[in-house]
């Protein structure tokens, strides 16, 4: 005959080695979430190191492996192949220079100011991170994935901050209001785009690439200037 007295710390026990059976299930699952996020991580370094260093048509997922210090099926539970690596690349290193960005052009009163400070605050990314830039300037060109149907909100997000500006300074006087903003950042960008392209593959490099940006700056102030 069982004890009903007993009863209640039986059913304590047993709800208390369940949660913490479930509490143990958890921090596992939070440990292999921090595993996983970390491999990725470090799939993803190796991935612009070896872009940068051998080029993206002749890299292979097996040398991104073998610089992740991972097995090259691991690879693949992660990105699909070296495209799927490319536009991750991208999109996710976009959004810290975003996110500078907009803090950098935020500090200025101006869209005068702004437009500056974008081009000197991407000309100096590029002569800062050279295996990054190399990356967007040239191997980015060889990615089919993005030149046929890229459509990340990044980059376009990146651009609006210029259109942004123009559209403010349209706004306060300060440039002529015939000008499409979306015409116009792809023209800034164009632009600057092309010159840090010279200068990423250029060697050696007798210059620094920021020292461009007031010439830049000023050809295409003038152009749009009221």
């Amino acid at each position: 005959m069982h004890n009903l007295v007993d009863f209640p710390a039986r059913i304590f026990y047993i709800e208390s080695s369940s949660l913490q059976a479930a509490r143990v299930r958890l921090t596992q699952g939070e440990v292999r979430k921090d595993m996983s996020a970390g491999k990725r991580e470090k799939i993803l370094k190796a991935a612009i190191s070896v872009f940068a260093s051998r080029g993206f048509y002749n890299a292979k997922m097996e040398d991104i492996a073998r610089e992740a210090g991972v097995a090259v099926g691991t690879t693949y539970l992660y990105f699909e192949n070296k495209d799927d690596l490319m536009i991750s690349i991208f999109e996710e290193e976009m959004e810290p220079l975003i996110n500078r960005m907009r803090e950098n052009m935020a500090t200025k009163t101006t869209a005068t100011e702004k437009i500056a400070t974008f081009i000197h605050s991407h000309l100096t990314f590029v002569e800062r991170n050279p295996d990054m830039a190399h990356l967007l300037e040239v191997e980015m060109r060889f990615c089919s994935q993005f030149i046929l149907g890229y459509h990340g909100g990044r980059f376009k997000e990146y651009l609006d901050l210029i259109s942004a500006a123009l559209v403010e300074g349209q706004i306060s006087g300060e440039f002529k209001t015939a000008i499409h903003p979306s015409i116009f950042k792809q023209i800034l960008f164009g632009a600057v785009d092309q010159i840090a392209t010279n200068y990423t593959v250029s060697k050696p490099k007798r210059t620094l690439l920021s020292s461009f940006a007031d010439e830049i700056t000023s050809v295409i102030l003038h152009g749009i200037a009221k």
